[in-house]
């Protein structure tokens, strides 16, 4: 009878560095994990460095569940669970997320987690009024001191294969499995339903 072959969930890996990281990193208390939400997205193929990851937000300005635009009001589908809606996606683009060696993996998600507000309402932090600052570089390197007390402290052993595993001997000996969720688009709601939102 041939042994099954071990799986390996890439979100449930994802989820639990960001859980370790918001109980850990004084820079992240403010966010609760449950309400961040870990998917995968296919790089494209064929080409070099690019994105290795995005967070979504899944709300707008001041945390607010719609927008008017043009006299037409718009709200993104929310993702409801015990905790509350999903306030946060975090997209792990493959293979390319797994092409950065281990410390830059867990850098690229610490990048992640810092675009979240303060406010912890949905939307975004903005640095001199812009996402990355005045460069990502200068962004990546504030952040590389909370990468290197981080490892100092130990990840959990469960995250072993998202931070340090080759996805191709992965895949080797064991199934790959993880979320994998469209990318939410704002949909046009009537504008008596949005002014009853909570």
């Amino acid at each position: 009878m041939r042994s099954q072959r071990p799986s390996i969930n890439i979100t449930d890996q994802a989820e639990s560095i960001i859980a370790d990281l918001c109980a850990r990193v004084p820079e992240f208390d403010h966010i609760d994990p449950c309400r961040v939400l870990a998917c995968l997205a296919r790089a494209r193929r064929g080409t070099r460095g690019g994105v290795y990851a995005k967070i979504v937000p899944m709300r707008f300005a001041d945390g607010s569940p719609w927008k008017r635009v043009d006299g037409q009001c718009y709200a993104i589908p929310q993702i409801p669970t015990v905790q509350g809606d999903i306030l946060y996606l975090i997209y792990l683009y493959i293979p390319r997320f797994f092409e950065l060696p281990a410390e830059r993996r867990l850098l690229t998600l610490v990048h992640e987690l810092y675009h979240i507000a303060p406010a912890f309402d949905g939307t975004i932090r903005r640095v001199g009024g812009r996402a990355h600052g005045a460069s990502r570089e200068q962004f990546n390197a504030r952040l590389q001191p909370v990468v290197r007390q981080y490892l100092e402290g130990q990840p959990p052993v469960t995250a072993h294969e998202l931070l340090q595993g080759d996805l191709r001997a992965m895949a080797k000996h064991a199934t790959l499995t993880g979320r994998v969720l469209a990318l939410p688009k704002p949909v046009r709601i009537p504008p008596e339903g949005a002014l009853t939102r909570t």
